[in-house]
């Protein structure tokens, strides 16, 4: 009977290197380090690995404020000092990084022709201008910047090769903002969370395929966005009187017929209630599968606005409603409900989950329920989340839901 033959090689030794690479691709500096004491061969493979992320979990535990800033800073300096060969990826994601000249120094000697992805993310308490070379990298596929004051170069021409561009925080002008958009010809991907500065966003970029905007109310105009599949709009402040003019679904979304995910979070849908209200666009969203919208229930206005919305979106598959009640904050608190009665007038073909949340079980909500399960023969499941405090209250809101005709004979309310 042969015996088999346990060997001594070492396995790990063995991995290639574009498997190494893209397992240390996804670790912080410090955990690469680590990683050498695993096979011989990769004792000194990390001071070339192309790959540098630093992150809290750099900094020894303990460390706090200001020693922890200049303990990354040293950290930065020596692996930067030592490392050999190109660098493709350089992220500080630590929330202790404050801003200083360490912060210019780094960037200026990174390379010109082989940096694809950059991340700078500056501590809560500052903000950290730009050093103007950074929009030297060509090459670069990812941008992120996390509370940082932008001004590019007058000879600034655009990211040729950008697809990722993600701004946190982040201090602009409107002409710095169209102007990195504009000139990004491959960009697919934009976040623009809380920034400052600009007073109008206007995008067009005919690749761009994600869009995320959140913050305080802006005027927005997308145009040229041919591509986009994926929109996201959330508010954290209402519309200022002279912005609520150009607030409407076509000044926003214009010609943007394609997209198939469209979520409009916090003040947003209000936004869109301050001028006339049809009861159905122009043009419809074939392509639109799954919505979110944040809905004043006390605002018929804004009820206006979301049933246009269902109106002219023939193939949804999934509704999604987080409902909030104020009604001071109402354009239109809602006396009748007629004319929303006169305006449902869809058929959900598609339609197959619904997950309502915050109920209050009040007349115009059970209205928009009703006219939903009545009119999705296809339907699911509807989740509805309640926000009664009172028991009994519930029980009746469950009762009267339970009787509700139903287009679908499978589907269920959760």
């Amino acid at each position: 009977m042969e015996m088999a033959v346990c060997s001594t090689q070492d396995i790990l030794s063995n991995f290639p290197d574009s498997i190494l690479e893209n397992i240390w691709s996804r670790l912080s500096i410090r955990d690469v380090v680590r990683s050498s004491v695993l096979s011989t061969n990769w004792r000194y493979k990390w001071i070339s690995v192309p790959h540098l992320i630093f992150n809290d979990e750099c900094i020894p535990a303990g460390s706090d404020g200001s020693v922890a800033h200049d303990k990354l800073v040293k950290i930065i300096n020596h692996v930067l000092v030592i490392h050999r060969g190109p660098i493709l990826t350089f992220k500080i994601t630590s929330s202790h990084l404050k801003t200083c000249s360490e912060i210019d120094s780094w960037i200026f000697s990174l390379s010109l022709d082989s940096l694809k992805k950059f991340k700078l993310q500056v501590s809560k308490s500052c903000r950290h201008s730009v050093l103007p070379s950074l929009f030297s990298f060509q090459q670069l596929f990812h941008l992120i910047l996390v509370r940082c004051i932008i001004v590019p170069p007058l000879t600034f021409k655009g990211f040729g090769c950008l697809t990722i561009l993600f701004f946190q925080e982040v201090t602009l002008s409107d002409a710095t903002l169209k102007c990195l958009i504009s000139s990004c010809p491959e960009l697919q991907r934009l976040t623009l969370i809380d920034i400052d500065g600009p007073t109008h966003i206007q995008l067009s970029n005919p690749k761009l395929k994600y869009l995320r905007i959140s913050g305080k109310f802006i005027r927005i105009c997308l145009k040229d966005l041919k591509l986009l599949v994926h929109a996201c709009f959330h508010a954290t402040t209402e519309a200022h009187p002279d912005q609520r003019k150009t607030c409407n679904f076509t000044n926003i979304f214009g010609s943007q017929l394609g997209i198939q995910k469209l979520y409009l979070g916090g003040y947003f849908l209000q936004s869109l209630a301050f001028s006339d209200v049809a009861p159905r666009l122009s043009s419809t969203y074939d392509h639109l599968k799954t919505i979110f919208f944040s809905l004043n229930a006390e605002d018929m206005k804004e009820i206006l606005v979301a049933i246009c919305l269902l109106n002219s979106s023939p193939n949804l598959q999934k509704l999604a409603i987080m409902l909030w009640h104020d009604r001071e904050s109402a354009i239109l608190p809602i006396m009748d409900l007629q004319e929303a009665k006169d305006q449902l007038k869809s058929t959900f073909n598609k339609l197959r989950v619904v997950d309502i949340s915050d109920a209050l079980g009040t007349e115009i909500e059970l209205l928009l329920i009703k006219f939903v399960l009545a009119n999705s023969p296809v339907l699911e499941t509807m989740k509805i989340s309640h926000a009664i405090e009172d028991t009994n209250k519930v029980f009746t809101l469950l009762k009267e839901l339970l009787q509700f005709k139903r287009a679908s004979p499978q589907a269920k309310i959760v």
